[in-house]
């Protein structure tokens, strides 16, 4: 369905607000090895991050960068044998549930 890019879109852009929010209130405290809950903030801040670079700016670097090279379709693609950078965003995205789980904690 089509339409979960959007909804995707819209859920990130309300993580990065949130983020936004808590970076602005609570400083470097928010990462501070102080703070009680250093391990959900540390979680939260990479998933945020590296959704935003998944879905905001390694897109808009490919535009930029076929755009600059004219869109060159004789590129011949390598495979390192490893884990691509798709798979590890894969993954980064389905650690964003994980933020229900500290919503549970917060209601205790």
């Amino acid at each position: 369905w089509a339409g979960w890019f959007y909804i995707e879109q819209v859920l990130l852009t309300i993580y990065v607000f949130e983020l936004c929010v808590l970076l602005k209130r609570w400083g470097l405290y928010f990462l501070s090895c102080r703070n009680p809950d250093i391990g959900w903030n540390s979680l939260d801040f990479a998933i945020v991050v590296s959704s935003v670079l998944d879905s905001w700016l390694f897109p808009g670097v490919t535009l930029i960068q076929k755009a600059l090279a004219g869109d060159d379709h004789n590129h011949k693609h390598h495979d390192s044998g490893g884990a691509n950078l798709g798979q590890v965003m894969m993954l980064m995205r389905m650690l964003r549930l994980m933020r229900i789980l500290r919503l549970f904690k917060m209601e205790k």
